[in-house]
């Protein structure tokens, strides 16, 4: 199985290019691909500016495919399973640095033959943390035709397996597995509780 990161956004929330922000000893896309590494033969990073994660080894980098002019996560699930070489990839944004191994192991365990498998918490699905199909990509790619961003919009066209909040707490108590930094503020709480969320993360 492959894993798709998700770092082509301008981050313009942030100011600043958020996957290379300092969390503890490492930078946030340093965290993400050390956790997905052992889980996945193949790690994609779409990001259209592959010249910034020069001291990451072993990944495959792609740039959006040029649909249109913005970028946006769909664009990015969709150009990952085009360069996908394996028929599933889990897809991440570059902004979720408390990702959970077991969890993730636990969805590689029990997918089946679901075109999209997901998180279903609190009444929302967490398309930013899924498995999908390569299955997806013509759905995708007429959602883009339409100008539909929204991920979950194609997924009544597909088929889909959720887990429950019960199998995430599990593994994640307070589900700070799907935490992201969407702003400098943000990173800064982050760092003020890093010791406590990453306790809360395993």
């Amino acid at each position: 199985m492959s894993a798709i990161v998700l770092a082509g956004g301008g981050s313009t929330r942030m100011g600043k290019n958020k996957a290379l922000l300092q969390l503890g000893e490492k930078t946030m896309i340093e965290r993400i691909v050390d956790t997905l590494r052992p889980l996945f033969n193949e790690i994609i990073l779409v990001t259209n500016h592959p010249e910034e994660y020069h001291f990451l080894k072993n990944i495959i980098y792609i740039k959006d495919e040029k649909i249109l002019e913005e970028r946006n996560s769909l664009i990015g699930i969709y150009s990952g399973l085009l360069a996908a070489n394996n028929s599933y990839a889990f897809v991440v944004p570059c902004d979720m640095p408390f990702l959970n191994q077991g969890l993730i192991k636990y969805m590689i365990d029990k997918l089946e033959d679901e075109d999209v498998f997901i998180p279903f918490i609190e009444g929302h699905y967490q398309p930013l943390h899924a498995i999908y199909s390569k299955r997806c990509i013509e759905p995708i790619k007429k959602l883009l035709d339409q100008q539909k961003y929204k991920i979950i919009n194609f997924f009544h066209e597909v088929s889909i397996k959720t887990i429950d909040e019960d199998t995430v707490k599990r593994f994640s108590k307070e589900f700070t597995c799907f935490l992201n930094v969407n702003t400098y503020q943000a990173y800064l709480d982050i760092q003020k509780h890093w010791d406590k969320l990453l306790i809360r993360g395993d």
